[in-house]
């Protein structure tokens, strides 16, 4: 029932919530009382607006937008309002909104689209319930200042400090009572260490996004009561793999094994190809505390030198593991292949396998590159690695020839010794052992992804949306402005025409740079329950099917495909899980989100950590990103750091936002340009690095320009960038995860 629509019609406004719910029952066939709880939830959530007489009206009819708030530390903010640009809300017109909050907004004043101010009505919801900060005790009075600087100090009472200490880092339960006082009180939840030590910096962070490491009671209980060997009785209704040279690939240091592999070269020409996947759904009962557990974290978060799994160790590391010599529940992809390794067809069912080796993708790769012992040592399965090898490369040429989007993004390497202490920063490169299960993946993914498209059941595909029009045509400006001829513009919503780019710029010395500033101008790919391909890929039909032991989504189309080989009918599929794949889908990809933004962070606080004894040294660094207040630099590890418009040379500069870059009478800035730099400060806590420029003496401020000759030019340099991260950051891409 649109209940917002029969108000309007009816005309049902300035009345009582009673008197309201009264009128409603005559027009809507529901009980009083229902009809009541459906008023409250509208006003709560913005779209019925209670006013100080207690009478109810549509919040719309008042000129009041529903928005997210974003919170600036000087006290002003900025209204996110679906279809409009953003609002600018003076600080005495913020009304104690924090950032991140939900409000009802009203424009005060409106000069044109992009100029657009207003004012917070009323506090829909307090989104940020718990907070990280420094916890200070004063002569009078015990404080925590948040680490977030746009949020208030925090009044602790004694009996709330539990065993902090002064200067103790902690994690803080806000009294949302006390909020709209004047006065933030809170009650420390944990002792997260002493300020300022690697362990406390990076909990901190870790709690800032409200990750937990530990389980809970029932979901340890759980774990403990699931049967941790699997015996003859479980080969019932089970395709036998167990004779197979299975083998499994990952890093060193991996402790869940959750893919294996294994090959058949057919009687009649071609290939059997297996990828098996461990089975979690077989322990992780649906509603079972374990399964809500998985889908609160909803995937596994991973740092230098911790994870924090979706699922406890006696699973992710035990049961669920795909270790060597043990037998293992599996879902299994069979891939029929030409001789020519073209993929014929593809069936899914449930096995069992036992795992002949646990290799590492340095074993392969030096396999591939003729490690004479270490040939040897697996003679038994060298064959099946060449075959994977040529699979492999086949399936590339394959996906490059439909427009697969192939970016050599290096990623910085964070190398920690057993005290925790950052022994190197550098960046490596994907090899070729990565590549083969990458690729080998895709192919089961994509497959999955196909039939269950083709079944038209109920599923959770991964998606990598068109890029947006508009990033488009920016990007395109760019490349041109750059003296790179490209079709973007108007093919840009062809994966190809981003290829063809990247190709035109290998090789150079910008080619990583504007790799980054592609990636950027791309969809963030996540969850859906709709199939909308996958752009990178050039993929009409995927989805994540490989890793239930790290991601939900995987967990739960594992669910749906074995209800499916169970024999049931396809209408109660339907029925069933409808709902539950939208569910999982806007969860997973919010979560993963989340933890991206949580391990960016810590590794930013680990960059700067590292760099602190470099202070005053100089190094050799390309231009990552240009603004008006200076520019952005990486050095060949990967650290970037921020030259500021006071420390470039003195010149009158004019910041043209288009072409990205800074340009003076004598001196010219842009991205890929190549600069010397000396590491002047780190600054920890804000997890920030600033340059000087080697041999250029500070210039103190001068006028630098917006370009003014663009009109969309004032479009992409709005209000907006005051209020975000001032960081071009340069995205690492945990590319297993992301694809």
């Amino acid at each position: 029932m649109d209940v917002i629509k029969i108000i309007r019609e009816n005309k049902l406004i300035y009345y009582t919530i009673d008197e309201l719910a009264n009128h409603l029952t005559k027009i809507i066939p529901e009980s009083e009382d229902n009809i009541k709880q459906e008023i409250v939830a509208l006003i709560h959530s913005g779209d019925l607006f209670l006013n100080e007489k207690g009478l109810v009206s549509i919040s719309s009819d008042h000129g009041y937008f529903k928005a997210r708030m974003i919170v600036n530390k000087k006290g002003y903010g900025f209204a996110q309002v679906q279809g409009y640009n953003d609002f600018f809300i003076p600080a005495f017109n913020i009304n104690g909104a924090f950032d991140g909050d939900d409000c009802l907004v009203e424009i005060t004043s409106k000069k044109g689209d992009d100029n657009i101010e207003g004012r917070v009505v009323k506090i829909l919801k307090r989104n940020t319930t718990k907070v990280v900060g420094t916890y200070i005790v004063g002569k009078s009075k015990n404080v925590v200042f948040p680490d977030d600087v746009k949020l208030p100090q925090i009044r602790i009472f004694k009996n709330d400090s539990g065993k902090a200490k002064n200067n103790d880092k902690v994690w803080v339960e806000l009294d949302m009572d006390s909020i709209d006082s004047g006065t933030v009180r809170g009650v420390i939840l944990e002792v997260l260490g002493q300020a300022n030590t690697p362990k406390a910096e990076q909990l901190s962070i870790i709690r800032a996004h409200n990750i937990i490491e530990q389980f809970d009671e029932k979901t340890l209980n759980n774990a403990k009561s699931i049967k941790l060997t699997v015996d003859k009785k479980d080969f019932k209704d089970r395709a036998d793999y167990t004779e197979h040279k299975v083998i499994t690939i990952d890093g060193e240091d991996a402790r869940d094994f959750d893919d294996a592999l294994s090959i058949i070269k057919n009687q009649k020409g071609g290939y059997s190809l297996f990828v098996h996947i461990a089975d979690v759904s077989n322990y992780v009962v649906e509603n079972s505390a374990l399964d809500k557990e998985a889908f609160r974290r909803g995937t596994s978060v991973y740092f230098p030198n911790q994870v924090i799994p979706m699922l406890p160790k006696e699973l992710s590391n035990g049961i669920c593991s795909l270790k060597e010599g043990e037998n293992r529940l599996v879902l299994t992809v069979e891939m029929q292949l030409d001789e020519k390794f073209n993929l014929l067809s593809s069936s899914i069912q449930e096995g069992i396998i036992k795992s002949s080796h646990r290799m590492t993708y340095t074993e392969v790769m030096n396999i591939i590159e003729g490690d004479e012992l270490l040939k040897e040592k697996y003679q038994d399965v060298y064959d099946d690695i060449m075959l994977y090898r040529a699979i492999s490369n086949r399936q590339k040429e394959l996906r490059l020839a439909r427009g697969e989007i192939r970016m050599n993004l290096p990623e910085p390497f964070i190398l920690e010794n057993e005290a925790g202490e950052i022994v190197s920063i550098e960046k490596r490169m994907q090899d070729e052992a990565h590549e083969i299960i990458e690729s080998l993946m895709i192919m089961a993914n994509e497959c999955v992804a196909k039939k269950f498209y083709d079944l038209n059941i109920p599923f959770v595909y991964r998606v990598h949306e068109k890029p947006d029009s508009e990033k488009v045509n920016r990007l395109s400006t760019l490349l041109l402005n750059m003296g790179i001829t490209n079709k973007l513009s108007l093919e840009g919503d062809k994966p190809i025409a981003y290829q063809n780019i990247i190709n035109k710029i290998s090789g150079t010395p910008k080619e990583t740079t504007l790799t980054k500033f592609i990636l950027r101008s791309m969809m963030k790919a996540k969850y859906s329950p709709s199939c909308l391909g996958h752009f990178g890929l050039a993929s009409e039909y995927y989805c994540h099917f490989t890793s239930p032991i790290r991601r939900y989504p995987d967990l739960q189309i594992h669910r749906i495909i074995k209800n499916y080989l169970h024999g049931v009918p396809i209408e109660d599929l339907k029925l069933k899980y409808a709902d539950i794949v939208e569910k999982a889908s806007e969860q997973s990809s919010t979560t993963e989100k989340n933890a991206e933004e949580t391990e960016r962070e810590v590794d930013d606080y680990k960059k700067a950590v590292y760099m602190t004894k470099f202070i005053g040294q100089s190094f050799t660094g390309t231009i990552s990103g240009v603004q008006e207040y200076g520019i952005f630099v990486e050095l060949e590890n990967g650290v970037e750091g921020l030259v500021r418009s006071e420390g470039l040379p003195m010149d009158e500069y004019i910041y043209d936002d288009l072409s990205l870059s800074l340009n003076g009478k004598q001196h010219h800035f842009t991205i890929g340009d190549e600069v010397k730099v000396i590491v002047a400060n780190t600054n920890v806590q804000l997890r920030q690095i600033d340059f000087d420029l080697d041999g250029v003496k500070t210039s103190g401020a001068h006028v630098i320009k917006k370009n003014k000759d663009e009109k969309k030019s004032k479009k992409y340099t709005n209000s907006k960038k005051y209020t975000k991260s001032q960081k071009i950051k340069s995205k690492t891409t945990r590319k297993r995860r992301k694809k």
